[in-house]
């Protein structure tokens, strides 16, 4: 099933639960490697960021904006991702409220464009960095860090001014496919979104210039 125009509430609601989820299982799960240690560390997360990317696009709507420079739409925006996060993936753990921003500044930017997650100086002038594990969603020991916690900030042991972002991939993963069903839902309850959603849909099936 594709994107098309004026779609209806029970299309989007198709789209969701049909179209994602399948493509979450058929192309995310595989390079997770639920069971062992090595793997997906890197390919999950960038899945799942480019996804969200999409994803928010249709939960924040498009309003017409355009690049000055280049006359092309600009219809997906970081500000649009870290919102979906924040209040999709929120309404799952809070912690996604807190720190999805530097989930997506860290993970979505560094892994697209420069292989690796970027590190981000913080206002207190620490840094922190990136540690993606497999384990448990709390309580786990990761390199020397003790009682890490999904989406939660942990200090560096051995450095004061370094911390770091602790993202258990599994629990991204699973999160994402629960966030399926809680955008579903909120899209059943509010006109608004829907609306959204077909400005955003529209402006993808309109045709670019090049």
């Amino acid at each position: 099933m594709a994107l098309h125009k004026d779609m209806k509430l029970c299309e989007m609601k198709q789209f969701l639960q049909e179209e994602v989820k399948e493509q979450i299982l058929l192309e995310i799960a595989p390079i997770l490697h639920i069971g062992i240690s090595q793997g997906g560390y890197f390919g999950v997360t960038r899945q799942i960021l480019c996804l969200v990317d999409f994803l928010g696009a249709l939960y924040s709507g498009y309003n017409g904006e355009v690049d000055k420079k280049t006359g092309r739409k600009v219809i997906s925006k970081a500000e649009k991702a870290i919102k979906f996060i924040e209040d999709v993936f929120g309404d799952k753990d809070t912690n996604y409220k807190t720190n999805g921003k530097y989930l997506y500044l860290m993970y979505r930017h560094g892994l697209v464009h420069l292989y690796q997650p970027k590190e981000l100086e913080l206002k207190d002038g620490k840094k922190l960095s990136w540690l993606a594990y497999k384990g448990a969603r709390e309580g786990a020991t990761v390199l020397e860090v003790q009682n890490v916690r999904h989406m939660e900030i942990s200090q560096n042991p051995h450095d004061p001014n370094i911390k770091y972002l602790t993202i258990w991939i599994t629990s991204l993963y699973y999160d994402l496919i629960t966030a399926m069903d809680l955008y579903t839902k909120k899209l059943e309850n509010d006109k608004d979104l829907q609306n959204k959603w077909i400005t955003t849909a529209n402006a993808i099936c309109e045709p670019e210039k090049v």
